[in-house]
């Protein structure tokens, strides 16, 4: 028959315990959230670096010559044209610049970083177990130092706090107040990665990618069919040019004097 005495747990240690498990379901969804947002980013990463080389690099062509026809036209502009053109430019509303000064985000994103590693790096660790748990954490926040990910970082710099591991049985309202604290924050944060999501869901990239993969299932590349209309445009683009070019020697060749008054010029008399 076992001795040990039963001690039943204070109402503090309940809600203590209650909201722990709380604040463990809710960073369980922020690490689904976490993946989830980082795997549409690859995705749409992939999907991005297969448009540049089947469509973008087309694009970059056509601009050149777009380029190319604007110099010509503008070489070929009269004094006229081209006071008019800066008396217009001139009338433009300037552009409000705002005095507050750029943050400088990669100094942000070290600092931010050097204080996650104060809280959970390795060698700070009480025993084997907690160094291994330290040890993931570590390699988490490297990840996302890599990536330039500050949310993530700030998600972890609010989110654990190492004292907890050797948390201390009479100061039970502290304990209570931070793990509170930290259900809130990580709310929050569970809230930012949901719109992050919707965001990047949403975006022109994001679009055009689901689009592709709906015509892909009808038998359509929508990509293909993309770089084609470029093609075109960009044939289009050079012919215009030719033809622009064309006029602008005719123009000069009719406008330029010096052949004719040659010719007319009377010759020197023979003495």
């Amino acid at each position: 028959m076992s001795t040990a005495i039963y001690r039943e747990p204070t109402p503090e240690e309940v809600e203590l315990a209650h909201q722990r498990r709380i604040l463990a379901s809710i960073r369980a969804v922020l690490a689904k959230r976490e993946l989830e947002l980082e795997h549409l980013r690859d995705q749409i990463i992939s999907f991005e670096t297969r448009y540049i080389r089947q469509v973008g690099v087309l694009y970059r062509q056509l601009d050149e010559w777009e380029e190319r026809i604007a110099e010509l036209k503008v070489s070929q502009e009269t004094p006229e044209e081209r006071e008019r053109y800066a008396r217009e430019a001139a009338q433009q509303p300037e552009p409000v610049l705002s005095d507050e000064p750029v943050p400088e985000r990669s100094l942000d994103l070290r600092n931010l970083f050097r204080e996650v590693a104060k809280l959970i790096h390795p060698d700070f660790a009480i025993d084997d177990h907690d160094e291994r748990h330290r040890t993931r954490l570590m390699a988490q926040a490297n990840e996302a130092y890599r990536r330039d990910d500050a949310a993530v970082l700030q998600r972890m710099l609010n989110g654990y706090d190492p004292s907890t591991d050797s948390w201390n049985a009479n100061d039970m309202a502290s304990a209570l107040a931070r793990t509170l604290a930290q259900i809130e924050q990580s709310n929050e944060d569970v809230e930012i990665l949901a719109a992050e999501i919707e965001a990047l869901g949403q975006s022109e990239m994001a679009q055009l990618k689901e689009r592709t993969v709906q015509e892909a299932l009808k038998g359509r590349d929508l990509l293909a069919e993309l770089a084609a209309m470029v093609k075109g445009n960009i044939g289009m683009a050079m012919r215009r040019y030719e033809l622009d070019l064309g006029r602008a020697r005719r123009k000069e060749k009719a406008f330029n004097p010096n052949p004719l008054l040659s010719a007319e010029a009377p010759l020197p008399s023979r003495r």
